[in-house]
């Protein structure tokens, strides 16, 4: 668990440098980037929608993590809108809240069943 943690906290401060270094050099619009690639037909499109699926997957995951109520449906949208930027630091905490245990950070509010 502890090799996790550190690895998610490495992964949260690289998404971030990225994220602010792209911002810089390409501004704010990732939207337009991101449908340009996607309707390019190329690898970057493989790649983007092989991503986006994992992000409704991981939203989905984080859904059912949390119990099907408001907060999990805002956390399932921002796993989407934001990906690592979000989810790094969502399963970070949660490891840190199950105590180690991989059940409890798997399983979350259903854990306890």
């Amino acid at each position: 668990m502890k090799a996790l943690k550190v690895l998610l906290i490495v992964s949260t401060v690289a998404i971030y440098a990225i994220t602010v270094l792209a911002s810089l050099t390409q501004g704010l619009n990732w939207p337009a980037v991101a449908m340009a690639d996607l309707l390019a037909l190329g690898w970057r499109s493989q790649f983007d929608i092989d991503f986006l699926i994992h992000l409704f997957l991981l939203a989905t995951w984080v859904t059912w993590r949390e119990g099907a109520g408001p907060r999990a449906y805002f956390f399932a949208f921002l796993s989407i809108v934001m990906g690592g930027m979000f989810s790094f630091p969502y399963i970070l905490f949660a490891a840190y809240k199950s105590g180690g245990e991989p059940k409890a950070l798997l399983l979350g509010v259903h854990a306890r069943l």
